[in-house]
């Protein structure tokens, strides 16, 4: 599904922050160089973890049913990665690139006050690098964490 209404693109971003969805979030630029919101985004699909949180929702215990186990997921959990830096020191300079997607996302979903720099060749490495700034973690983010989200 494509979207592009605001407040749908933030829902699609929180969904996809929490891993209840699979998709692709249009990060588009101003002129100043920094991120603003993503205009557009592309819903591939529910994940298991989706499709059991509906289950949960509709009062049926997924759980019980005989559904085959969940394949390994590979990669961080954009959640998982935001509990890992609950209790870090701001501001967060990080140039991995998984914890980068999830930055992304995070700050999509209003969970980070981050900046990220557009792919760059920095001088000591000759594969183009992000460099990632998170700022905080907003009140947003802080209310997931304590809701136990993951």
């Amino acid at each position: 599904m494509h979207v592009t209404d605001a407040q749908d693109v933030r829902r699609v971003s929180v969904l996809k922050a929490t891993g209840l969805i699979e998709a692709a979030i249009d990060p588009a630029f101003d002129t100043g160089g920094s991120y603003r919101l993503a205009q557009a985004a592309l819903v591939v699909c529910i994940t298991d973890e989706g499709h059991a949180e509906i289950d949960n929702l509709r009062g049926r215990n997924a759980s019980n049913t005989d559904a085959p186990p969940k394949p390994a997921r590979t990669g961080i959990e954009p959640m998982h990665y935001l509990r890992m830096i609950e209790r870090s020191t701001f501001p967060l300079r990080v140039d991995d690139a998984q914890e980068i997607n999830c930055i992304e996302a995070l700050k999509q979903a209003g969970f980070v006050d981050a900046a990220i720099s557009p792919v760059l060749a920095w001088k000591e490495s000759r594969e183009p690098q992000e460099l990632a700034v998170i700022r905080r973690i907003t009140p947003f983010g802080r209310a997931q964490l304590a809701r136990g989200t993951s």
